[in-house]
């Protein structure tokens, strides 16, 4: 009985310790050093996509400081038990890589497993080389004025394709 009480009164402790922890961490891998987002803002995005024969998980985390959008933070996951759904998928994620490789600060992943393939692009815009990204992507209808990327430019162009997003309390 003893030690019954005892294994309650740790589990209890563990617990409530565990509970006072932050649940989100604010650092951000960009070109393989941590960036410290403790002193940004932070939204939390996600949008809805329907495949036929899949299902998807996306994600979005925006770090911004007042109306300058640092870092983006993409998360898209496509699961499916069919693997010419997940061939497809995976092609296109490293065919839209492929164009930003050897941009530093736009830093891209894809990884397959059995079930799912899944898409992460994290981008530094503060520090960016900005006329590369704007050589590959153009000047029209970017996210970019007077050569920052904007906040609210991202939220608008979200918008149109169903993402919505929460402001994060860190």
């Amino acid at each position: 009985m003893k030690k019954i009480s005892l294994i309650v009164i740790l589990l209890i402790g563990v617990i409530s310790i565990t509970g006072c922890e932050k649940t989100k961490s604010t650092k951000v891998i960009s070109n393989g050093k941590v960036v410290d987002t403790s002193t940004m803002k932070h939204k939390h995005c996600t949008r809805s996509g329907s495949v036929t024969g899949a299902s998807t998980n996306l994600m979005y985390d925006l770090y911004y400081t007042g109306d300058i959008l640092n870092i983006i933070k993409s998360y898209e996951e496509i699961t499916s038990d069919d693997s010419s759904i997940l061939d497809e998928y995976e092609e296109a994620y490293k065919g839209i890589h492929a164009h930003y490789q050897g941009i530093e600060y736009y830093d891209t992943s894809v990884e397959r497993n059995n079930n799912s393939v899944v898409s992460t692009i994290v981008i530094n815009y503060d520090k960016i080389d900005y006329d590369r990204l704007i050589a590959l992507e153009g000047e029209e209808n970017n996210i970019f004025e007077n050569r920052q990327a904007k906040v609210d430019k991202w939220l608008e162009l979200g918008k149109k394709v169903g993402v919505k997003c929460e402001e994060i309390e860190e």
